[in-house]
């Protein structure tokens, strides 16, 4: 199956992202496309428009210090060869090693595992055991979270519709 038409934005800051989420209705953010997309071609998502936020600038840092912290579209193909973040939380590397395979490493972003929220795959489950702290943003502000109130269901994120999911810190 193809996916049903919907209008395609291409921003290039944050603000731009959620101005475009807050004015559009049936919105959905697109980052690495792992789960989106092949849910778009089987009809079981089908938005009227997507924010693709691969050119969105400052979405994919890793910061690790005192603490980590790792944007929404950090690869994670960058996550699990980064010696720096295995040194700091090796299970968040041996989680990597479990999903899918190469390619989907190549294009998947943490932030995009975590608001699909697949109750099978790895990054949810670190973050809940990691007691990982939540950034969403909006043309509102930011608002910070705690994983578990984040994760409010099956498939199902706090997310409001025009929110983005900007950093996980575990």
């Amino acid at each position: 199956m193809k996916p049903a038409p919907f209008g395609y934005h291409d921003p290039k800051t944050i603000e731009d992202a959620v101005a475009l989420m807050a004015q559009l209705e049936n919105v959905r953010a697109l980052a690495g496309g792992q789960s989106l997309v092949p849910m778009m071609n089987f009809r079981y998502a089908m938005p009227d428009h997507l924010i693709d936020l691969n050119g969105v600038a400052g979405l994919d840092m890793l910061e690790i210090g005192d603490n980590i912290r790792m944007g929404a579209m950090l690869r994670q193909r960058r996550i699990e060869f980064s010696e720096e973040l295995r040194m700091a939380c090796p299970i968040i590397h041996e989680a990597l090693l479990h999903v899918g395979h190469r390619q989907t490493r190549n294009r998947g972003t943490i932030g995009g595992s975590l608001c699909h929220l697949d109750p099978a795959a790895e990054m949810p489950a670190m973050m809940l055991l990691l007691d990982a702290q939540m950034m969403a943003f909006s043309v509102r502000g930011a608002r910070m979270m705690r994983v578990d109130e984040f994760a409010i269901g099956f498939m199902t994120t706090a997310l409001e519709p025009d929110e983005l999911l900007t950093w996980s810190a575990p």
